[in-house]
């Protein structure tokens, strides 16, 4: 049996929700998850460059502060779904105001899992980078990779497709994140916490 870990270990988070929160998060799947969206921030051409600090709007006028850590993917094993894509992460702690004042990026504490994602989060608005901070020495050396489900056997690997031997500190899922995705995952974290949406002091 080829068992996704991921899945896995998201069924057993849901499982140990209380009841009301778990109906809370059906509720949404079931009647809101197929058009559900994040708000439209500033649409651009702009392609996203390794260092560019963006904004990303679940609610209107509250933004969660994101990275680009990966930017125009270079795959060492071919995957045109994920060549010329970028890695990028996003941290708990948000802003209502669209600058970089409250930016303080903390790798142990995000808001979702790494991924990988296409232009069309720039160019459609979702994501609206307002600054360029060069990575520093621990982003540069951060343990993240991806988990990629797979016919002959699941496996970790990095962006590029490079097989990892081990499970990585920060595990996201491989593959192309579509448009609506990240705004699910982060839909799905503020139904288990609703205190994330408190603003940052």
């Amino acid at each position: 049996m080829n068992t996704n870990l991921i899945a896995l270990r998201r069924k057993e988070h849901f499982e140990s929700l209380n009841l009301e929160i778990q109906k809370e998060l059906d509720n949404f799947y079931d009647t809101k998850a197929a058009t559900h969206q994040l708000k439209v921030i500033k649409k651009s051409r702009s392609i996203p460059k390794v260092g560019d600090v963006f904004l990303v709007s679940p609610r209107e006028g509250i933004y969660f502060y994101g990275k680009v850590l990966v930017s125009n993917i270079v795959r060492k094993v071919p995957d045109s779904f994920v060549e010329g894509k970028h890695v990028v992460f996003i941290f708990k702690g948000n802003t209502h105001e669209k600058n970089i004042d409250k930016y303080k990026p903390d790798y142990s504490n995000l808001l979702i899992p790494p991924a990988i994602v296409g232009d069309e989060y720039w160019k459609k608005g979702y994501f609206h980078t307002i600054a360029n901070i060069p990575l520093t020495e621990e982003e540069k050396k951060l343990d993240f990779g991806f988990y990629s489900i797979h016919f002959k056997g699941n496996f970790f690997c990095k962006e590029t497709g490079e097989l990892l031997d081990k499970e990585p500190k920060i595990l996201g899922m491989h593959g192309i994140t579509t448009i609506s995705g990240i705004g699910l995952e982060i839909e799905r974290e503020l139904i288990i916490n609703p205190s994330l949406l408190e603003e940052t002091e």
